[in-house]
């Protein structure tokens, strides 16, 4: 996997947390509800916590949190950061999610959850995910998936020119093979429907001022992802994240899909 640093993860925590879907919270409140015991789960691509800082106050019973990612230094700070409540217990994992068994780490788990991460992913390793999660009878929510959308308070020619350039790169090799990108959250849902889970989606679009801390690093990956695609526009692309960054007040919208699925009962 492509590394992000925990000052650019603590940075779109403040984006993620308004922007995750309601629709898909309480449905997991309700499914979270409907068990007795503790539950068991595993949070993929884990990073520095934010995903299980979130998620923590959503249960009442005790939780056993394995927090899996391939770098050391964002697990120590989502170890030293994690949100636990009375008879919760937290172990993390070090390793690389394109050499792991799947199967063996999500067995036992109730729930696997994931955030910003199946937009990285390539289509023959989250076949593998959802089997693994079809045999285990486990539930998914998959949070803040990318789906392609952007919109920006600018020259509305050139954002498109740029979300184009941009979807592109985003299909390149994150590291798991090549990316489904903007296409993830559409065969997320499509992978899911056709292994007979009961499917929540709901929209969890980041709404961005310009000026707030991560903002010139968001727009400056966008910049120079679309770049890479096509070099020669470089400097109209570079104008373009320019005039963006310089307009105070402006608002930047990215759109992502969360899912909740549990197994069909039939």
């Amino acid at each position: 996997m492509s590394g992000f640093s925990d000052a650019w993860l603590r940075a779109r925590a403040d984006w993620d947390g308004p922007a995750r879907s309601r629709t898909v919270e309480d449905a997991l409140r309700v499914w979270a509800g409907g068990h007795a015991d503790r539950l068991v789960i595993v949070d993929l691509g884990a990073g520095n916590g934010n995903n299980q800082r979130h998620l923590a106050p959503l249960f009442s019973l005790p939780v056993d949190w394995l927090l899996v990612d391939n770098d050391p230094a964002l697990l120590a700070a989502a170890d030293s950061r994690a949100v636990l409540k009375d008879g919760d217990r937290l172990a993390c994992r070090t390793t690389d999610l394109g050499s792991e068994d799947l199967e063996k780490l999500i067995a036992g788990a109730d729930l696997v959850t994931a955030s910003a991460l199946f937009d990285l992913v390539s289509m023959p390793w989250l076949d593998r995910m959802l089997d693994a999660l079809e045999k285990h009878s486990s539930a998914l929510l998959a949070v803040l998936t990318y789906d392609g959308r952007m919109e920006a308070d600018v020259n509305g020619g050139e954002t498109e020119m740029v979300r184009r350039l941009f979807n592109r790169h985003q299909q390149g090799d994150k590291g798991l093979g090549p990316a489904l990108g903007s296409e993830a959250a559409s065969v997320l849902s499509a992978g899911l429907r056709g292994r007979s889970y009961d499917l929540f989606e709901g929209d969890s679009d980041w709404s961005i001022s310009v000026g707030d801390p991560g903002a010139d690093e968001l727009v400056s990956g966008w910049v120079s992802a679309a770049s890479e695609i096509a070099p020669e526009l470089a400097s109209e692309i570079s104008s373009w994240g320019a005039k963006l960054l310089d307009a105070r007040g402006s608002h930047i919208r990215v759109g992502h899909l969360d899912h909740f699925a549990i197994p069909r009962i039939s």
